[in-house]
């Protein structure tokens, strides 16, 4: 059997199974409600958990950041340096929880890793390895 042979079984399989994944078209679907054929749906999927993403003062926020320091990630802040944004981000967060030694992890995976290491304490550094 081909493996295009193999794919074509294992898509049939999962057709007859109702279990083939499909993606639907949204008008509207990154925050709270998802709107799909003019229909409104409580959306429990988003990671926009407070329902910010269409809020007027974040989107001015962005607006500005954008024309300020332009889109996209850039680089490693530990290759190429990090946004003088970012520094006020983390210096702010710092005084305001009055804390030292600040770091703001802007990636979910570093951010997962070292709070995971945070909360196991000297067991950490081995459970969150990179693989």
């Amino acid at each position: 059997m081909s493996w295009q042979d193999k794919i074509n079984a294992a898509l049939d399989a999962r057709r007859a199974a109702d279990a083939l994944r499909r993606r639907y078209p949204v008008a509207q679907g990154a925050g709270r409600w998802l709107v799909a054929d003019d229909r409104q749906y409580l959306n429990f999927s988003s990671n926009d958990y407070l329902g910010l993403s269409h809020h007027p003062q974040i989107i001015r926020a962005w607006k500005q950041s954008a024309e300020q320091f332009g889109v996209g990630s850039g680089g490693s802040g530990h290759v190429s340096g990090y946004s003088v944004a970012h520094q006020a981000l983390e210096e702010e967060l710092a005084e305001w929880l009055a804390i030292r030694g600040h770091c703001c992890l802007s990636l979910v995976l570093p951010l997962i890793r070292r709070s995971l290491a945070a909360m196991m304490g000297e067991r950490g550094p081995y459970c969150c390895r990179p693989a």
